[in-house]
Order: structure tokens, then sequence, then C-alpha cells
């Protein structure tokens, strides 16, 4: 992954990488909880409320990696570099 970031103006720094890592994971989130409530509405009752509770507690964690992203962004959460 290096390899691939250095032909864009540079290395990223270890808070650009903690800022990426997060919105990355919050974008996987966001898929996963598209595809289990397109899953809920073709499954059984009892199945379609287990995946909407999912999906409520996915958006949740969605939302407060956003949240730790934004920080990063403004500077309240800092990285002194990558481990």
């Amino acid at each position: 992954m290096a390899d691939l970031i250095k032909g864009l103006d540079g290395p990223r720094t270890a808070q650009q990488e903690l800022f990426y890592g997060l919105e990355d994971s919050a974008a996987i989130l966001g898929w996963s909880v598209i595809e289990l409530t397109d899953t809920a509405s073709k499954s059984n009752e009892s199945q379609s409320a287990f995946f909407m509770k999912i999906c409520k507690m996915l958006k949740a964690e969605q939302d407060k990696l956003r949240g730790y992203a934004a920080e990063v962004k403004a500077g309240t959460i800092v990285r002194a570099k990558p481990e």
C-alpha cells in the first residue's frame, strides 16, 4: 500500500493515514448496512427484524467512526506515526 501512496504527491502523514483508515472503515460499514437492509427486505419477519437490529448497530458504529475521523481532521485526535 505504501508504494501506491508515494506516487500521489508524497507519502501520507500518520494523521492522514488515520483519517483515511477511519473513513474507509465507516464506508465499509455503510455498504454493509445497505446490503443487510436489502437482505432484510427479502427475508421472513423474524429474520428481517434480526437484520434490521444489526443494521442499527452498524450504523451507530459508522457514525462513531465518522465522528472520530472528523476529530482527526480537526486535529483533536493526533497520531504521531503509523504502526
